[in-house]
């Protein structure tokens, strides 16, 4: 939370120095265009600059990912300084710049930098998107330059030769700098502050340039005006290259908008009929002779309008039909997409790759729908930009994603490439950087093999690179198969083994050091067969927790327990301690049973320990929450609780600070490796724990003590209890009663 605290400081410091930017920028538009031309053009220089350099702060600040436009942009300002400056050297006494010059030069240099800016605002991957939709505001812009501005220019006789030709160039560099911006709105779905104020200087740039043209041929001029358009446009870039957002406003994915929205549509219209009204207007005013070009060039847009039109409703119908095949977040193909590409019938070796974020739920029920949002469709524009141009990729579901691509390269360095680009951290509005990693399972896909066995075994790889611990990558081979069926056919039996009562509780008795006497038992959880089998329980537990039923099992074993632990409680006041489950402590209702089972069955809470493990907590903060509350109120019953396999994780410090515990059990993997390496490097760390747990007031059991040098070491350590094959192996019940009712040894008092 301080890490957050203090990155959103740094951002709204950011932001502050963009506001004031915005700011000394708008008394300097104010004042510079109050000014007279001669000293007016030392204004552009100083706004020209201050957006050079605020751009290059920007880029070194935010570092965005894909970098070029806001460089290129640096570049256009830069020019555009030389531009004024050569038209500073350039000016005659009456305040206007002689012509040609060193300025109009770099003038025509910053709108062709500014032009290849807004190309370049999406990756070259998307950049043949959103076409005919700019070539549509094209023909509309280019009619109303032409009547506004390019027919007078042409046909009035005020302006010949070279000065003609460059407000030719101007005009045509406007419109090309229009229709690119209108591309980047169609194509692109980021909205960020920064990506308006660039929309929104390239439209007043566009606009202003068109305004002072037509005033220009009008004879008119009003140069204050315009003056606070181009100043302004300055004043708009700089402050977008200082806003925090601009990292995230370039090299954006195609937004797939509504193909048919209202407001597209009313464009469209809009722009058709001021075509027709711009011809209508000419032909009203047209004269023989000269005048007949200018209709002639409005008719042959008009024509080319309605052609591209023609061509809109195809792409319209070609896209509603498509639909079906894609995934609305992302733009990306879906799962259809990909059976289809599977079935296809292909006579070269392809390879199919399921990728998963890790943590990625965690994150999305934390940050909210929004800020995952954001992570899958850039992990998606990853991932595409990761494989070749010739893979197909999709989002299958949540935070899964899949790419078929031709096995050209090796399957391995693919799956690597898209390691390496979801491993780059993910930059996110009013969140600090985030990175994540990827579980990838990769399944080569033989010609004319049918789509569900390929999806099958990919998923098996993925699992398999999951149950790894994630952030690998997991070939598929047929043993993978084999040991998923043999998984499906044990989770089946669970249930009925449940059902036929083939599980039985055995119990292992937990010494107290000091004194050899049994303070307590551990109930553990047996199956057999009724052909004599026995399950181990590192084979059928983890699936009983993957498959959920665990928590009927575990019901069934706190029951058993409860009606075992009736008489041991009442003959020898031995606590038994039992495993819970994060599914079990995850029930709201689960104390509460739990409390009830030891009343109806007359055994008082001190009587029963629950144990939990440290993937407990490795769970949302809301069942974090609940976990705790449940583990209170079995505590306020005189219920202990134990914490199992401490040390082993990353989490257990803050077990003892979030959870109300009793009992630490060491893990075994302790005793075996330090004491019996018996270094002080190694013992330091079980004297850390039992150190520990005195400072807290806690006890402190070992687990998987094997020999008497252990116990002694143990015990000269001062540990309180122990438990493992050296006193005694789990064993039924009655076994449990005649282990209690023998003299104590005194070989478990005095271990040589």
């Amino acid at each position: 939370m301080a890490t957050e605290r203090c990155y959103q400081e740094v951002v709204s410091r950011e932001i502050s120095v963009h506001r004031w930017y915005l700011g000394a920028g708008a008394l300097a538009l104010l004042g510079g265009s109050l000014l007279v031309p001669a000293v007016r053009v030392w204004v552009y220089m100083l706004v020209a600059a201050s957006a050079m350099v605020a751009l290059a702060v920007g880029v070194r600040r935010h570092r965005p990912v894909w970098p070029a436009p806001w460089w290129l942009l640096a570049a256009a300002m830069g020019m555009s300084l030389l531009a004024n400056i050569g038209w500073a050297l350039a000016m005659d006494p009456a305040g206007v710049p002689r012509f040609p010059s060193v300025g109009d030069a770099c003038y025509a240099a910053t709108l062709v930098l500014l032009a290849v800016s807004v190309y370049r605002w999406v990756r070259p991957a998307q950049q043949r998107s959103g076409v005919v939709d700019a070539a549509i505001v094209a023909v509309a812009g280019a009619a109303a330059l032409w009547t506004l501005v390019v027919a007078p220019l042409l046909f009035d006789g005020r302006f010949t030769g070279l000065r003609m030709a460059s407000y030719l160039f101007y005009v045509g560099m406007d419109l090309l700098i229009l229709v690119l911006t209108v591309r980047v709105v169609v194509i692109s779905r980021v909205r960020t502050p920064a990506y308006r104020l660039m929309v929104t200087a390239a439209g007043l740039l566009v606009l202003t340039d068109s305004c002072y043209y037509a005033l220009l041929l009008a004879g008119e001029s009003y140069d204050r005006l315009t003056a606070l358009g181009w100043l302004g446009a300055y004043v708009i870039i700089g402050a977008a290259g200082l806003h925090p957002s601009m990292a995230r406003s370039t090299g954006s994915v195609p937004g797939n908008p509504s193909p048919a929205s209202r407001r597209r549509m009313a464009i469209y219209v809009s722009l058709t009929l001021g075509i027709s009204l711009l011809t209508i207007l000419s032909l009203s005013a047209a004269l023989p002779g000269s005048q007949s070009p200018r209709l002639i060039v409005l008719e042959v847009l008009g024509a080319a309008m309605a052609v591209l039109l023609i061509v809109r409703l195809s792409q319209l119908a070609t896209l509603l039909n498509r639909r079906t095949h894609l995934d609305t977040l992302t733009g990306l193909g879906n799962r259809v997409m990909l059976q289809e590409h599977l079935d296809r019938p292909g006579r070269r070796r392809r390879v199919l790759l399921l990728v998963d974020l890790d943590g990625f739920r965690d994150f999305n029920d934390t940050f909210g729908h929004q800020a995952g949002d954001t992570v899958l469709v850039e992990t998606g524009e990853r991932i595409r930009a990761a494989v070749p141009s010739s893979a197909t990729v999709v989002r299958l579901a949540a935070d899964e994603f899949a790419v078929l691509a031709e096995a050209d390269a090796g399957d391995h360095e693919l799956a690597q490439s898209i390691l390496v680009a979801v491993h780059q951290p993910y930059r996110l509005q009013g969140l600090a950087s985030r990175r994540f990693a990827a579980s990838i399972g990769v399944v080569a896909v033989t010609a004319g093999q049918p789509s569900p066995p390929v999806l099958r075994d990919a998923d098996l790889a993925l699992h398999t690179a999951q149950m790894r611990g994630g952030d690998q990558i997991a070939v598929f081979d047929p043993e993978m198969h084999a040991e998923r069926l043999a998984n499906t056919e044990l989770v089946a039996q669970l249930h009925d083994a449940l059902d036929a009562g083939e599980f039985d509780v055995h119990y292992q008795p937990i010494i107290d050091l000091a004194t050899g006497d049994v303070a307590a038992a551990e109930a553990l959880l047996r199956w057999t067969r009724p052909d004599g089998t026995r399950i181990p329980p590192d084979r059928f537990i983890p699936l009983a927790e993957q498959s959920g039923a665990i928590v009927a099992i575990g019901d069934w074993v706190i029951r058993r327990v409860c009606r075992d632990l009736h008489r041991l409680w009442r003959d020898h006041r031995v606590a038994v301690t039992v495993n819970v489950s994060a599914h079990q402590l995850r029930d709201p209702l689960f104390a509460a049973r739990l409390l009830q089972v030891l009343h109806a069955g007359e055994v008082p809470g001190a009587a029963l320990i629950v144990e939990i493990t440290e993937t407990v907590l490795v769970t949302s903060v809301t069942d974090a929450a609940t976990v705790t509350a449940q583990l209170q109120e079995l505590r306020e019953h005189g219920v202990r609780i134990a914490i199992d396999d401490f040390g082993t994780g990353y989490s257990s410090l803050a077990y003892l600070r979030e959870l109300p515990v009793d009992i630490l059990k060491m893990d075994g993997s302790f005793t075996a490796r330090q004491i019996d390496n018996g270094g002080a490097r190694e013992l330091a760390f079980i004297r850390a724990i039992l150190e520990l747990g005195r400072s807290l007031d806690l006890v402190t059991i070992a687990e998987a003590v094997e020999t008497p040098a252990q116990a002694e070491r143990l015990r000269s350590l001062d540990c309180d209890l122990a438990q493992g094959y050296l006193f005694a192996r789990p064993a039924p019940l009655a076994d449990l009663h005649e282990f209690l009712r023998r003299p104590i040894e005194p070989a478990l008092t005095d271990v040589p």
